[in-house]
């Protein structure tokens, strides 16, 4: 279970639910470099077959080249949500991706899609199965700067420890700082001691228009601990 590879994590679990959007971004762009094909049956439109042209995590989107078949493409941009499946590397994975709109990549044709939040991981050998996703449960953090205690909402761990949190406090991190004792707290589990360096800051608006940092981090903790984060976000099922 501590493999810091998704395929190899897959291997022994046989079936995983990503919710981390570092690897999830890895997993694609993984995907667009092999220039495997992704699937989509479209029921106006039949079947879409295509590839991933663009991985852009900073702007959270994809970018799929148009299909041969105008109907299936036709089918794919009226759609509100979009289910792929792709087999990569020994395996199966399912991914939806929503808010279709044309694009041009290298000036060819093609659909640009948000980014997906979830991707369902599945050995070749697993029959398709019949499970109740998890809901996510919100997981945050508080920590301290000098006399200023602060909260943040943790979004993301990926599989080697790195972590994504956003925060709306007037305090500003920097890139090189070290958070010490960070309480991470979660409803339905004990709160979790770790450290923080701070890698990358980066002010992003929130959906509502509400300004918030971004804060990549490495997670510095036991790996007992650290899988524990883990498994919130890479869910084996």
């Amino acid at each position: 279970m501590n493999s810091p590879d998704l395929t190899g994590r897959l291997y022994l679990t046989g079936q995983l639910l990503v919710r981390s959007g570092i690897e999830i971004g890895r997993l694609l762009d993984a995907m667009r470099e092999d220039g495997d094909t992704v699937t989509a049956n479209l029921q106006a439109g039949g079947l879409f077959l295509s590839r991933l042209l663009e991985v852009d995590t900073a702007a959270e989107s994809i970018l799929i080249a148009y299909a041969e078949h105008k109907a299936a493409n036709a089918a794919a941009l009226a759609a509100r949500n979009v289910t792929f499946r792709c087999f990569h590397r020994g395996a199966q994975y399912g991914f939806t991706a929503g808010q279709p709109r044309n694009a041009v990549h290298a000036g060819e044709p093609a659909i640009r899609f948000a980014f997906p939040t979830e991707v369902l991981a599945m050995q070749q050998r697993r029959a398709h199965p019949r499970f109740q996703i998890p809901q996510q449960a919100p997981l945050h953090c508080e920590f301290r700067i000098g006399e200023v205690e602060l909260e943040a909402r943790v979004v993301d761990i990926s599989l080697d420890g790195m972590g994504t949190l956003l925060y709306d406090g007037g305090v500003r991190l920097a890139p090189g700082m070290r958070l010490e004792r960070v309480r991470i707290l979660h409803p339905r589990h004990a709160v979790v001691l770790v450290g923080l360096e701070v890698r990358h800051v980066t002010r992003v608006l929130l959906p509502g228009g509400k300004p918030a940092t971004r804060v990549g981090c490495r997670v510095v903790s036991a790996r007992s601990d650290l899988e524990k984060l883990i498994r919130l976000f890479v869910i084996d099922l």
